[in-house]
């Protein structure tokens, strides 16, 4: 089996076939799942476009404002630097969100093939592949599985 990227995993979260279809409201009477799954997928995608912003401004503060021999409280009170602490702010509001969602998970019981994929892809993300390679190769050869049972019915 080819090896998912955790991108390709993030993608996945937010493709489930009903909601991708734009049919929201028969996805959650279908599965309630897919609307949480889909929210995750959501708030990981933001993360990955914060911690792109993230990085482009502190090279940007780098280059022109010498922020790697600043101090701590020099950095701080740089005014070009604020954007960079909004960015932690919104970065930390998505991750407690994203804890909740997970939470939410475990007490809301998958109905649909493509929701117990999506809830599995959702625990896929979370799990640090490099702390567990072999089982995360599991998990995600799984998932696939569970997709391809869910095309063929």
């Amino acid at each position: 089996m080819a090896r998912l990227s955790r991108r390709k995993v993030v993608a996945a979260l937010g493709s489930a076939p009903l909601i991708a279809n734009g049919k929201v409201a028969a996805a959650a009477a279908a599965d309630p799942v897919l609307l949480l799954c889909a929210h995750y997928g959501e708030l990981a995608r933001r993360q990955e476009f914060l911690m792109r912003q993230w990085g482009d401004r502190e090279a940007w503060l780098g280059d022109n404002r010498d922020w790697f021999r600043l101090s701590k409280v020099e950095q701080r009170a740089l005014p070009e630097a604020q954007v960079l602490y909004a960015i932690d702010e919104e970065y930390e509001s998505c991750v407690r969100a994203g804890v909740r969602i997970v939470r939410r998970l475990r007490a809301v019981p998958a109905l649909t093939v493509e929701g117990t994929a999506a809830k599995l892809s959702v625990v896929a993300e979370v799990i640090d592949p490099e702390d567990y390679p072999g089982a995360h190769r599991v998990l995600l050869s799984a998932i696939e599985d569970l997709r391809a049972i869910g095309r063929k019915g």
